[in-house]
């Protein structure tokens, strides 16, 4: 049987750039949808194994670009997700209207399977660890336009007869995440010899590192399993837990000003996944335990000689 060919949207982003060197090495044929003059140092190692092609799928009325071929499968990646803005931007609703193109100019090219990408804030987060039926309760112009999308494309694949996954991603972290985020911004603001003003971290969250992420992914996208799938570690951890591990594989706990910031009005007290479905029909289990994972963050960002300053956590 041939390899899976496969369009991905977003590929040069953090989750996407992980899911392409993923889908890669799990032996499929890639084209890798950028936008125009995107930074590709993500995927450098992996831009000989894949076609690139530069296309604003937003911007462009269609958002296949022309010069590509049959499509197995899309996984479909591109969203705003700029750190400080993307819950509330208006971007979401572009990125809506863009993969509602998407999917409409799929029909007819024999595309077979269709993947994108959820989120665990789509979730009503007060029932405890959420499965695939917990109830659905966006409260962010972000939740609600990727709930709109995934209670779309489910029908628009049902009807056409097209295969539709949607992995809902919960708590991601590891090289290559941007600033405006906590562990990065923890991370080099301690590197940097900065103080970090946070809250007393009490919420509880699902942290998973990228390349597992990357890993459950990419078996979803290559395997038949349809609908809701989460993507998750299934063990919650004490955000308070996750900056003092960082600030002791740097060796600066006295940097951590607890209590300097108020919680935020808006944050759940308790995200966590049950990945058991995930476990169950793929035999997917996380690799990387969480002290190995900030530990290889840290080293990543130390190569780098990041001196960048406290971000907003």
């Amino acid at each position: 049987m041939s390899a899976p060919t496969i369009l991905l949207t977003g590929a040069a982003g953090f989750v996407g750039s992980h899911v392409l060197r993923a889908l890669v090495h799990g032996g499929a044929q890639v084209t890798a949808v950028v936008r125009p003059g995107a930074d590709l140092s993500r995927i450098e190692d992996v831009v000989p194994h894949v076609a690139i092609v530069e296309h604003d799928i937003v911007a462009e009325l269609n958002p296949i670009p022309s010069s590509v071929g049959r499509i197995d499968c899309v996984v479909h990646l591109a969203w705003h997700a700029r750190p400080g803005s993307y819950l509330d931007s208006m971007a979401n609703v572009d990125h809506l209207r863009a993969s509602l193109r998407l999917m409409t100019a799929l029909e007819g090219r024999g595309c077979r399977r269709f993947v994108a990408v959820g989120t665990c804030v789509e979730y009503d987060t007060r029932p405890g660890l959420l499965t695939e039926e917990a109830p659905l309760r966006p409260l962010s112009l972000h939740a609600s336009t990727k709930t709109a999308l995934y209670l779309t494309a489910q029908a628009w694949a049902r009807d056409r007869g097209i295969s539709f996954a949607w992995p809902r991603l919960f708590f991601v972290y590891g090289p290559g995440e941007r600033h405006g985020r906590l562990v990065p911004d923890v991370v080099t603001a301690l590197l940097a010899g900065l103080p970090v003003d946070t809250t007393f971290g009490e919420q509880v969250r699902d942290y998973l590192h990228v390349e597992d992420m990357a890993d459950a992914y990419a078996r979803v996208a290559l395997s038949n399993l349809e609908g809701a799938i989460n993507i998750g570690s299934g063990h919650p951890v004490v955000v308070r837990d996750v900056i003092a591990k960082l600030a002791a594989i740097i060796g600066r706990p006295e940097l951590i000003r607890w209590g300097a910031k108020p919680p935020r009005a808006y944050d759940p007290p308790f995200v966590c996944a049950d990945p058991s479905r995930l476990r169950r029909e793929l035999g997917w289990v996380p690799r990387i335990s969480l002290d190995e994972g900030l530990a290889t963050t840290v080293d990543w960002w130390q190569r780098r000689g990041s001196t960048a300053a406290v971000g907003r956590r």
